[in-house]
This record gives C-alpha cells, structure tokens and sequence, in this order.
C-alpha cells in the first residue's frame, strides 16, 4: 500500500516531495497506536543559568536610574580585560607581575570614569532639588483650584508653569554654561587619555 501511494502521488509531486511523504507514511505505520491511558512523555526541564554563567568579571554594569539626579550609575570592572598570548592558553592577569604602563594607564581612566560620574551625578542631583523645590514654591503661591479644577484653574497653572520656566532658565543660564564647558573638557580629557591608552596596548603587542 505504501508502494502505491508513492507511486501515484510520484506524477503530482516532485521525488523529493513523495520520498518524504512515503517516509513518513511508513513512520506512522510502524509505531504502535497511541492510548489515551498512557502517561505523556516527560519533558526535559529548562536548565536554569546558574550564577557562573553570568558575565560578571571584566564586565561594567549599569544601575537604575538615581531618583533625584536621574542619572544611571555604572559599576565598571574592578579590573581590565586581558587577553590571552598567542603562545600561552593563560591569561597575564593569572599571575603576579611588576605593574607596568599599560596597567597604570588603564586604572587612572576607571579611576577617571568614576571621579566624572560622581561629579555629574552630584550636578543633576543639586540642580534638580533646587528646580523641584522652587516650583513647588511657585505653585504653593496660586489660590486653592476648584475640585474638578475650572478651566480658569488650569489655565492659571499653565501660565504659572510657563513663567517659571522662563525665569528658571535666566536664573540659571551662566551656571548651565559653566557646566556644559566643564563637561567638555572633561570629554575632550577623556578621549586623549583613551587614545593614549591605545597607543601603548598596540605598542605593546
């Protein structure tokens, strides 16, 4: 019978095509008809990621956001990656060594790293206590809206809203510049020092 299939349907199908189906007729003839009353088959459990397999060495991490600064904070590597030598298995890093400059380049940019993300973090957490706290001032010296506010309750806290803004930003805009100036040297710092760093891992190659 499965002879006959495969050849009537050889003329319809590619060969292909009817050497799989006549597989799979022959497949479903020779296994036993399926119970109701037999137990399913268990399934394989999920093996859980354990702990080791989490990429924690060498890896920075980042927090959620602060509550105040709004600023997410990054926990870098206690130590830079290395690499493993064409001639060894073993990475330097597994053995002591006498410090040397590379060493001494990349710790000064983690220490770096750290030093300008506290200083920006202390920034945005100063700035946005003084901005939250002067408008709710602002805010607290309107009239007690109506419950549902009216229209001429919204309107006036829009109005509000929109002065405080405008006198927030003038209050501000040399501080704002100062930071945006520090912030960019700080930049242009950073970068020269990772180039630095560059060119002394390619040297030491």
């Amino acid at each position: 019978m499965l002879l006959s299939v495969a050849s009537s349907s050889r003329a319809a199908i590619r060969p292909n095509a009817a050497r799989t189906s006549a597989v799979a007729l022959r497949s479903n003839s020779s296994s036993p008809p399926s119970s109701s009353s037999s137990p399913p088959s268990p399934t394989r459990p999920r093996r859980r990621r354990a702990a080791s397999d989490l990429p924690i060495e060498n890896v920075d991490l980042v927090g959620p956001p602060d509550p105040i600064s709004n600023i997410r904070p990054v926990i870098y590597a206690s130590t830079p990656s290395r690499r493993r030598t064409p001639n060894s298995p073993y990475s330097t890093g597994e053995f002591p060594a006498e410090s040397t400059r590379l060493e001494e380049l990349e710790l000064e940019w983690r220490l770096r790293q750290q030093r300008v993300d506290a200083m920006n973090h202390r920034f945005w957490a100063s700035t946005n206590t003084s901005f939250n706290a002067q408008l709710q001032h602002r805010l607290s010296l309107l009239p007690p809206p109506s419950d549902p506010p009216t229209p001429q309750d919204i309107q006036r806290k829009e109005e509000c809203l929109s002065q405080f803004y405008a006198d927030w930003q003038a209050a501000n805009r040399g501080r704002m510049g100062r930071w945006v100036r520090e912030w960019w040297r700080e930049v242009w710092a950073g970068l020269r020092m990772q180039g630095k760093i560059y060119v002394v891992r390619v040297l030491g190659r």
